[in-house]
C-alpha cells in the first residue's frame, strides 16, 4: 500500500449481532479501522438500504439472482465519496427472514478524482460482496484501490445505438436527460428515471445508462452527482440527484414527485424536463459524441482549468458550461463563432479570470490574446462599448506583456475609429471616455497616439474642449486632463484648444457675464500650479492669464461697465504686472490706467486715502473729469453711508491744491446736491452730514468744520432744505453730531429755519425769562395739587382697553411689524410689549422674529398704574437655512487625501460656520484636506448661522482605492 490516504469499507447486513449493538438486528457487521463510528452512524448507515421489488415480492419469487442490486454513490460532507451497493438476501443467519446486505467503501477526497475521470471505476466494480460470516471477525482491510472490469471502457457505436433504442431514448430524451443532470446538481431537483424494462435487468441497464451520461457531463458536476440505480419507490435522501424507480413504483399524482424530473418511459410521463428556449450548442456536441465519448475530455479538460477558483454554486451551473463550451470552440478554430459572438466571448473570459487565477489559466489568457491579436488584424473591426470595457477589465490583472498589447490595442483602435469618417471622432471618443478611470493606462495611451499620429491625439483634445459649453465644464475639463493626461496637458496644441475655448467663452453679449467668466478662469488659472502641485503648469497657466486679459481690453468699455463689473475686474486692475504691461498698445495703457484708478478707489480702504489721493494729484484734467463721471455713474444707486467716502473723490478738485490750508479741496455743494438728488426722499443726506464731522476731507486742522463746507451746507439747506429741522427725527440725529463746531452751526441753521416767534423769543430771552418765573411758580401750585387727584381718577376708572392689529400667523420675512393702540391713543397710557415699554398711547415697531414659535403679549397702563387685559399673539417662523456649495468631487480617488472646497451663505449671517464631519472648519467659504482610508469614504458637509440653524447634512462618497 502506497502513502495516500486508503479507501475505507464496511459490511452491513442483519446478524445476531454487530460492532454497535449485541443483538440480533441490522447493523455494522464489519468495517476498517480507519472509519469512524459517528460518521458510520450519521452518513453510511443511512444508505444501508434495499427496498425489493414489489412485482418480484408480489409473486414470491425466491429466485435471489433476479433481484436487482442497487448501486449507490453519493459524496458525504467532509468531501469523501461512499461506493454502495445493496443486494437482496433470501434468508438471514436465522433462516427465517429475508434481508439485504450492503457492502461500502469509502473513498478519500483526496482520492475520489481518478474515479471521477473514469466512470467504469464507480459502475463497474467487481470485487463487491454479497455476504459475509461474521466468525471472520468485525474488522476489514484498508484498501489502497477498488477492482474494477476494465475491459468495458470502450464503447461500441452499435452497444450505444443498442442500448438507447432499447430503452427508448432519442436526441431530444437523452438532451433533457444531460440537461436535467447538469441542473439538479445547481437546483437540488431529483431525476427520477423510470426505465421500460423487466425489473430484473433495470439496474444494469440504469448502470449502463449512467455510464453514458457520466461521460456526458463536466467533472465538476460529477463531484456532487449522487445515484442510485435501483428503487421501489422514489427516495428522497439529500445528496441522490438520479434516482432510477421500479416501474409502476410512482404514484399518480404524487406532488412530491412532480417537483421533481421525472422521466417516465414505461408510462411515457415526462414532467419538467423541457429544455430552455434557447441555443444547446453544448448538448448538440454532446449527442454527436455519444458513441466517442472520450473526445469530449479535452473539453471538459478546458472547462476544469477555466473553473479553477470559482465558488461551487456558480462552478455547476448549466450556463457556465455553455459558456464555456463557446470559448472552447473559439479556441479551437470556431471563428464563425467568435464574429457572432464577440462582445460575449470577451466577457466569459473575464467571468472566469482575476488576478489571482489569471497565472494558472493559461488557455483562457492565451485566448484572450489571439482574439485581441485577430481583431487588430482586421482592419474593418471597430470596438462596441462592451468590448473596450472587457479589454479594460482584464488589463486591470494582465501581466506586463499583455498590459503592453492592451495599450497598442487601445491606439490602433482609437486611429481606426478617429480615420473612419468624418464623425469618426465620436466614435473614437467612446473608446477614450472609458479609458478615463484608469489614469495611468489614459495618459499611456494618449502619449503613445501623440507620438504616432498626433493629429488625432489633437483630434481628441480639440472634441473634448468642444463639449465645454460653460466655464464650469471648462475648469473641469481641464482638471480631468490633469488627472488622467498629464503629459498631454503639457503639449503646445493642448495649451492653444485651452485657449480657443477661453476666447469662445468669453464671446457673450452680456458685458457682466464675459467679465463674470473671465474673472472665474483667471483666478483659476492662477491658483491651479499650487493647487494641484504641478510647478510645471506655471507657464502654461500664465500665459492663458495674459490672453485672458488681452481679450478683454480689446473690447472693454469703461463707460458700459457697472459697478459689479468693475468688482470683477479685480483680478486685472488689483496689481498691473511688467508683462501684461508690455503688451499693451497706447489706448489700452489708458483704459487700464483709468479703471484702475476707480477700482482703487470703489474698493480702498481707509489707510489708503493719502496714496490715492496722490495717484489722483498726477491724473490731468480730462482723466479727472473721465474717472469723476464714471464714479458718480457707479454710485448712483449706491449712495450710502458704506460709500460716502468713495463719493467725496468723484468731487475732488486738486487743481486749487492747498493753499488755503487745507488738505485737499472738494466740490463740497455739487457732493452735497449729488447725494440729496440720488437719495430724494430719504434721510441719507442727513447721515451724510453726521458720517462727515469725522472725516479730515470736511474739516479744517483744529478739527473743526471746514469753512467752505460750511459754507456749501447752509446754501444747501437754503435752497433745498429749508424745513429740515422742523422734522423731529432730523433734528435729533443732526444735534447729535459727534463734532462740537457741527452742532452750534446746525443749531444756528435750526434757529434760522425757525418761526418768526421762536425767533422773537430768542432775542428777548431776559425778559421772557423773568415773566417765565413768575408764571411756572403758579403752574406748579397747579400740578401739585392736580396730579394726586387725577392719578386717583385714573386708578379707579376702568382699565385701559387696547387694541392690536392683526399678526401673520406664519412670517415669511424675518421681521415683524406689531402695532398697538390705546383708548383713543391717549398719550398718557403705556403700552408694553413682552413686559418691556414700548411707547405712549400708540406704538408700531418692528422685530426680529427667531426660527420656531415666536409670542408677544400686549397691554397698556394708564396713569394710575391700572392695566388692560393682556392680549397674546404668536407668530410662527421657519429661518431658512444656509446654503451650502461644494465644488466638484471625484467618485474614486488613488490619493489618500482630498481637498475640499465649500462655501456657505445665509440671508441672516454673512459668516456662517462650515462644519465637515462634525468639526467647524471655518466661516463662508474654506478648502479642507481630508484624510481618507483605503475603501468607501462619507464626508459629512454642512453649515450653521449665527441663530443656530443647521442646514441639511451633505453626504459625499469618495472611494479611496490604493
Amino acid at each position: 500500500m502506497d502513502s495516500r490516504k486508503p479507501i475505507q469499507q464496511q459490511y452491513f447486513t442483519r446478524d445476531r449481532e454487530g460492532v454497535f449493538r449485541t443483538n440480533e438486528g441490522f447493523d455494522t457487521v464489519a468495517k476498517s479501522d480507519g472509519l469512524d463510528s459517528a460518521f458510520i452512524k450519521t452518513t453510511l448507515n443511512p444508505f444501508c438500504v434495499y427496498k425489493a421489488p414489489k412485482e418480484l415480492m408480489g409473486r414470491n419469487e425466491e429466485n435471489v439472482a433476479l433481484y436487482p442490486v442497487s448501486l449507490v454513490v453519493f459524496h458525504a460532507d467532509n468531501g469523501d465519496m461512499v461506493l454502495s451497493r445493496s443486494c437482496y438476501v433470501g434468508a438471514d443467519f436465522t433462516g427465517q427472514r429475508s434481508a439485504s446486505f450492503t457492502h461500502q467503501f469509502v473513498v478519500p477526497k483526496e482520492r475520489k478524482e481518478a474515479f471521477l475521470r473514469e466512470p467504469e471505476r464507480i459502475l463497474q466494480i467487481d470485487s463487491f460482496q454479497s455476504a459475509y460470516d461474521i466468525r471472520e471477525g468485525k474488522v476489514l482491510p484498508e484498501l489502497d484501490d477498488i477492482g474494477y472490469n476494465k475491459a468495458v471502457r470502450s464503447r461500441s457505436i452499435d452497444r450505444t445505438e443498442l442500448l438507447l433504442s432499447r430503452l427508448g431514448i432519442d436526441q431530444i430524451r437523452y438532451q433533457q436527460l444531460v440537461y436535467a443532470v447538469m441542473a439538479s446538481v445547481a437546483n437540488k431537483k431529483k431525476n427520477y428515471i423510470v426505465l421500460d424494462t423487466d425489473v430484473t435487468d433495470s439496474a444494469e441497464l440504469a448502470k449502463d445508462l449512467l455510464d453514458l451520461i457520466y461521460r456526458s457531463i463536466p467533472y465538476s458536476t460529477r463531484r456532487h452527482l449522487g445515484f442510485m440505480t435501483f428503487s421501489s419507490e422514489p427516495e428522497g435522501k439529500q445528496g441522490l440527484h438520479i434516482v432510477f424507480v421500479e416501474k409502476g413504483g410512482i404514484r399518480q399524482p404524487d406532488r412530491n414527485v412532480e417537483r421533481e424530473h421525472l422521466f417516465d418511459f414505461s408510462n411515457q410521463r415526462f414532467i419538467n424536463t423541457e429544455l430552455p428556449a434557447q441555443e444547446h450548442f453544448l448538448l448538440d456536441t454532446i449527442w454527436k459524441q455519444r458513441h466517442t465519448l472520450d473526445q469530449l475530455d479535452p473539453l471538459f479538460e478546458f472547462i476544469e482549468e477555466a473553473l479553477q477558483g470559482t465558488h461551487n454554486q456558480a462552478a455547476v451551473k448549466v450556463q457556465t458550461y455553455y459558456d464555456l463550451h463557446t470559448l472552447y470552440e473559439i479556441e479551437q478554430g470556431n471563428e464563425a463563432l467568435y464574429e457572432a459572438n464577440r462582445d460575449t466571448a470577451l466577457q466569459g473570459i473575464i467571468s472566469y479570470v482575476n488576478a489571482e487565477t489569471v497565472g494558472s489559466k493559461v488557455r483562457l489568457n492565451q485566448l484572450f490574446v489571439s482574439l485581441l491579436r485577430r481583431d487588430l488584424m482586421n482592419g474593418d473591426f471597430l470596438p462596441s462599448s462592451d468590448y473596450v470595457k472587457y479589454l479594460l477589465q482584464y488589463f486591470a490583472f494582465a501581466d506586463e506583456g499583455v498590459k503592453s498589447l492592451l495599450n497598442s490595442c487601445f491606439i490602433i483602435l482609437i486611429s481606426r475609429a478617429a480615420n473612419r469618417s468624418e464623425e469618426g471622432m465620436s466614435e473614437a471618443a467612446q473608446i477614450f471616455d472609458q479609458l478615463l478611470g484608469r489614469d495611468s493606462l489614459f495618459d499611456s495611451v494618449m502619449s503613445g497616439l501623440y507620438t504616432q499620429q498626433a493629429g488625432t491625439a489633437e483630434r481628441y483634445v480639440a472634441y473634448r474642449m468642444a463639449k465645454a459649453v460653460t466655464v464650469n465644464a471648462l475648469m473641469e475639463e481641464i482638471r480631468s486632463w490633469i488627472q488622467h493626461g498629464e503629459s498631454i496637458v503639457q503639449q503646445r496644441f493642448f495649451a492653444n484648444e485651452v485657449l480657443k475655448k477661453v476666447k469662445k467663452l468669453l464671446q457673450t453679449d452680456s458685458v457682466h457675464k464675459r467679465l463674470e467668466a473671465a474673472n472665474v478662469l483667471y483666478r483659476y488659472f492662477d491658483e491651479l500650479p499650487e493647487r494641484s502641485g504641478k510647478q510645471q503648469y506655471e507657464d502654461f497657466c500664465g500665459q492663458l492669464k495674459l490672453e485672458i486679459r488681452l481679450d478683454l481690453l480689446d473690447t472693454l468699455q469703461p463707460g458700459n461697465l457697472e459697478f459689479e463689473d468693475i468688482v470683477q475686474l479685480g483680478f486685472m486692475l488689483e496689481k498691473v504686472d511688467q508683462e501684461l504691461n508690455s503688451h499693451l498698445d497706447k489706448r489700452q495703457k489708458q483704459t487700464v490706467h483709468l479703471l484702475s484708478t476707480i477700482y482703487k478707489v470703489l474698493l480702498m480702504s481707509k489707510r489708503e486715502d493719502s496714496e490715492l489721493v496722490k495717484a489722483i494729484d498726477r491724473l490731468d484734467t480730462l482723466d479727472l473729469e473721465r474717472i469723476q463721471e464714471y464714479l458718480k455713474k457707479l454710485l448712483f444707486t449706491r449712495v450710502g453711508p458704506e460709500h460716502f467716502s468713495k463719493i467725496a473723490y468723484a468731487f475732488y478738485r486738486p487743481s486749487l491744491g492747498h493753499a488755503s490750508g487745507y488738505e485737499a479741496e472738494f466740490d463740497y455743494y455739487g457732493l452735497l446736491e449729488y447725494i440729496s438728488s440720488t437719495t430724494h426722499g430719504s434721510h441719507t443726506i442727513y447721515d451724510f452730514l453726521v458720517w462727515s464731522a469725522e472725516d479730515t476731507r470736511f474739516l479744517n486742522m483744529r478739527q473743526v468744520m471746514d469753512a467752505n463746507y460750511k459754507a456749501a451746507v447752509s446754501k444747501y439747506f437754503d435752497n433745498h432744505d429749508p424745513r429740515a429741522f422742523r422734522d423731529k427725527e432730523v433734528k435729533q440725529k443732526l444735534l447729535a453730531t459727534p463734532n462740537e463746531s457741527f452742532v452750534t452751526f446746525f443749531k444756528a441753521v435750526k434757529l434760522r429755519q425757525s418761526g418768526k416767534l421762536v425767533r422773537f423769543a430768542v432775542k428777548n430771552r431776559r425778559k421772557l425769562v423773568r415773566s417765565g418765573l413768575v408764571i411756572a411758580a403758579l403752574v406748579i401750585l397747579l400740578v401739585v395739587f392736580r396730579n394726586p387727584i387725577s392719578m386717583m381718577i385714573a386708578y379707579l376708572g376702568p382699565a385701559p382697553v387696547i387694541v392690536v392689529e392683526a399678526l401673520p400667523a406664519e412670517a415669511t420675512a424675518s421681521t415683524v411689524t406689531l402695532q398697538a393702540s390705546a383708548n383713543n391713543a391717549d398719550p398718557e397710557i403705556k403700552l408694553y410689549v413682552n413686559e418691556q415699554l414700548i411707547g405712549s398711547g400708540k406704538i408700531s415697531t418692528t422685530v426680529d422674529l427667531q426660527d420656531g414659535v415666536n409670542v408677544f403679549e400686549f397691554k397698556a397702563v394708564n396713569r394710575g398704574g391700572k392695566s388692560s387685559e393682556v392680549i397674546k399673539k404668536q407668530v410662527s417662523y421657519a429661518m431658512p437655512a444656509p446654503i451650502v456649495t461644494i465644488e466638484a468631487t471625484p467618485d474614486t480617488t488613488r490619493n489618500s487625501s482630498i481637498q475640499l472646497k465649500v462655501g456657505a451663505a445665509d440671508i441672516h449671517d454673512p459668516s456662517p460656520t462650515i462644519f465637515i464631519n462634525g468639526q467647524a472648519v471655518g466661516q463662508t467659504s474654506v478648502s479642507k484636506s481630508v484624510e481618507l482610508k483605503t475603501g468607501e469614504n462619507i464626508i459629512e458637509i454642512k453649515a450653521a448661522n449665527k441663530q443656530g440653524k443647521m442646514s441639511e447634512p451633505i453626504l459625499k462618497k469618495i472611494k479611496y482605492e490604493k
